[in-house]
């Protein structure tokens, strides 16, 4: 029973030290920005290939893939409930103005 708390306390303080320093990345605003700027790039150049008119579930999973790819650690120090809400307040309307942008570029 006390190797379970024990498990339980460390998953704790894990989960706790992630939020932290993602907190304290998420508070330096420039460094945000720059990450939400490539990521949006990289994944527009992506998505373009495939589809002209991606849907809004091909922009999600393209996203997913490339934080896996791309930034392992921050992806995966979060769970589905943080992730969907960090993808619809910062990612979903810079993706998709990239890729409405270079769409209105190639027409």
């Amino acid at each position: 029973m006390l190797i379970g708390l024990s498990e339980k306390v460390d998953r704790f303080e894990r989960k706790i030290s992630n939020m932290d320093s993602r907190m304290s990345e998420g508070l330096n605003l420039s460094n945000e920005t720059k990450f939400v700027k490539q990521t949006c790039t990289a994944i527009a150049k992506r998505l373009i290939v495939e589809n002209i008119y991606p849907t809004e579930e091909q922009f999600k999973v393209a996203t997913e893939e490339y934080l896996i790819e791309n930034e392992a650690d921050f992806y995966k120090g979060m769970d589905d409930r943080d992730w969907n809400i960090y993808y619809d307040d910062k990612l979903a309307k810079p993706v998709n103005f990239f890729i409405n942008s270079i769409t209105f570029t190639l027409c």
